[in-house]
């Protein structure tokens, strides 16, 4: 478990110095702050990560010694390790970390299994970071990263914006066609969509961007991001994200 515990460590280090090396130019006094923050939450989760390893490690149990459930053992570990590597290669990393877990539990001095633990941990715990800044002005902004289909995306949003209207006495309404389906969106509300080109965004279907939730991608695509209004132009404030996941190309 050493080696294990060696290389994830390392993944977290490497992670602090890509967040201190990393400034955003322009920054305001409040925007710096925001990022701070940010930087703390990742750092907390790191920890976190690094906890479970050990939490794996002590509920580390020893091979029986019987000789029959010794060999159901390694027929387990062996149709485990492919099925763990398979998951590997398709991308699904929650189920392959699932897996090595339970071979780290098994048999904690297999080096396949605690070096594949490590390397999934140390993966999701070094996923690509953009900090994009989305106004409350503006329609559909691009994130500036290339979401992966089938791959969690973790957001955090800080800051605030107003929805401004100018009105006469027969207020506002909005336009069937632009009714959201999803009724958690409301005036205001931090929106998101994937799309191959901006030429797609005009008839692309918008979903809420939850603060410090995770989603799955449905699809492969660039991320925009903008508030839900019918009319932006009269808003005012912005929000810093920060989005986190395995980027595409």
């Amino acid at each position: 478990m050493n080696h294990c515990f060696l290389s994830f460590q390392c993944g977290i280090a490497c992670i602090a110095i890509v967040l201190a090396a990393h400034p955003v130019l322009g920054q305001t006094p409040a925007d710096k702050r925001a990022e701070e923050r940010m930087k703390q939450q990742m750092q907390e989760k790191a920890q976190r990560l690094q906890e479970q390893m050990r939490e794996v490690a002590g509920d580390a149990t020893q091979l029986p010694t019987d000789p029959q459930l010794l060999t159901l053992h390694k027929e387990f570990i062996s149709k485990a390790e492919k099925l763990a590597m398979e998951y590997e290669r398709k991308k699904e990393f929650d189920k392959a970390r699932e897996v090595y877990t339970s071979l780290v539990k098994l048999v904690p001095s297999y080096g396949l299994a605690t070096d594949g633990l490590s390397r999934i941990l140390g993966s999701q715990s070094s996923q690509n970071r953009k900090l994009a800044t989305v106004y409350a002005n503006q329609a559909w902004q691009p994130a500036g990263v290339v979401i992966t289909q089938g791959m969690p995306v973790h957001i955090e949003a800080q800051g605030t914006w107003k929805v401004v209207y100018e009105t006469n006495a027969g207020g506002i309404e909005i336009p069937e066609e632009l009714r959201p389906r999803d009724n958690r969106i409301h005036l205001g509300t931090l929106i998101g969509t994937i799309v191959q080109s901006p030429k797609e965004l005009e008839d692309a279907k918008p979903f809420v961007i939850e603060d410090g939730k995770d989603f799955i991608a449905k699809n492969s695509g660039q991320l925009f991001l903008r508030m839900f209004d019918v009319d932006p132009s009269d808003n005012e404030g912005k929000l810093m994200v920060l989005i986190q996941s395995t980027f595409g190309n």
